[in-house]
Formats: C-alpha cells, structure tokens, sequence
C-alpha cells in the first residue's frame, strides 16, 4: 500500500512538472502616442429678450455711435406713436439690444 502511495505521488509530481507554464516578459520598444485634450466647446445660453409693453419699443444697433442714433430713433418713435417727447432707457445689454420707454419730457 505504501508503494502504490509513492507512486501514485511520483507520477502527480511529474505530471505537475509536464503541466507548468512559464511567462516571458517582453520589453516594450515603443510608447503609444499620448491622447489629443478634448476639445471644449462653448455654447451660449440662448438670449430671451422681452417684449416691449405699451409705451416701450425695442432698439437693435451696432457700430461706434449707433447707441445714440437708436436712442433719436426711439424718441422720434414715441413722439411719432405716443405723443411723448422723449424716450428713457430701460435695458441695455450692450451687445446691440437696449429697450426705451416713451415718456413726457
């Protein structure tokens, strides 16, 4: 019995060795390229401006001295629509949008 225990330890043992793996390190030889940045791209909120109520108008300008023709443009529309003299401004959001109320004065 303790024979066929010793063999049957023999034949695991060189049945273990025939079954064994061995890994083989390779050296890396190049560097994978690092990765772009993400691009980041903005977009803005859209822009809600309110409608003009009665005795308002809304005003759109561009360019060097255009603030001050709008505001002639509204104070001839108020004179023109509403009897008033003169038109104050409200809002401006200095991107070309500025809304002016008509009043007496």
């Amino acid at each position: 019995m303790r024979n066929s225990i010793i063999v049957a330890l023999a034949v695991a043992a060189g049945l273990a060795a025939c079954t064994s793996k061995t890994t083989v390190v390779k050296p890396v030889t190049e560097v994978p390229a690092p990765a772009p940045p993400p691009t980041v791209v903005y977009v803005p909120p859209p822009v809600v401006y309110p409608t003009p109520t009665a005795g308002q108008i809304s005003v759109n300008y561009s360019g060097p001295g255009s603030f001050e023709l709008a505001q002639q443009k509204a104070a001839a529309y108020c004179g023109e629509h509403y009897g008033y003299s003169n038109a104050r401004l409200l809002t401006d959001d200095r991107a070309g949008h500025a809304t002016f109320a008509c009043v007496q004065g």
